[in-house]
């Protein structure tokens, strides 16, 4: 299994209408979330407005997570509902969706019919261990992809023998290794976490068959 580390300077940053966004994998290589020409899309926004609105993505299904504080969602013209910090929503993309409140999320898009996936979240204190293939269902050991993302505090990935420390604003992006049989080895991975009050957001994906 290969593990990649990747740091705010490998991110691309952008301004959306409520805020600032920062890009952490688009796939394939060469497509442009402009174009709408993407499998998959994993990236973390601010929501700077009191009140925003969605854009539009008919095209996709999306998971989003505040990984501080709560959203207030309104989807198709229907009432407000609470999205709790690292409470994940699954929605479809085309939805006229309305927010309050001010936050930082994790968001992952996925081309309908075309990729699957899904997202995760926990919270750890300081010494607590973390198995993978505990945590996160069976499905995501078959992705093609698996990001793992640090919002705050400290850990360490272990596997193999290996370990891998994963800061601040840093996240690991695991693959298998061309040939390998068997997808990511998540049963034999875990996550250490080395700071209080360490948040991490997980987001896998796959071409669909």
């Amino acid at each position: 299994m290969k593990v990649r580390k990747r740091t705010a300077k490998d991110y691309r940053i952008s301004r959306w209408s409520g805020g600032e966004t920062r890009e952490f994998l688009l796939f394939p290589d060469g497509a442009s979330y402009a174009g709408r020409d993407f499998l998959w899309r994993v990236s973390s926004a601010t929501v700077e407005l009191a009140e925003s609105d969605f854009t539009p993505l008919p095209d996709y299904r999306r998971f989003l997570t505040p990984l501080s504080g709560a959203l207030r969602l309104s989807q198709n013209g229907g009432a407000f509902r609470v999205l709790g910090a690292l409470e994940v929503l699954e929605f479809d993309g085309g939805a006229v969706t309305k927010s309050r409140g001010e936050v930082t999320d994790f968001n992952l898009m996925l081309r309908k019919g075309e990729a699957e996936g899904g997202m995760e979240t926990a919270s750890l204190r300081a010494g607590e261990t973390l198995r993978l293939g505990t945590l996160l269902p069976a499905e995501a050991a078959e992705s093609e992809t698996l990001l793992i993302y640090c919002y705050s505090g400290a850990a360490a990935l272990r596997q193999a023998g290996k370990e891998c420390v994963l800061e601040v604003g840093a996240y690991l992006q695991l693959s298998p290794e061309a040939g390998e049989e068997g997808g990511l080895s998540l049963a034999e991975s875990e996550l250490l976490a080395i700071a209080e009050n360490t948040v991490l957001a997980f987001a896998w994906m796959r071409r669909c068959d």
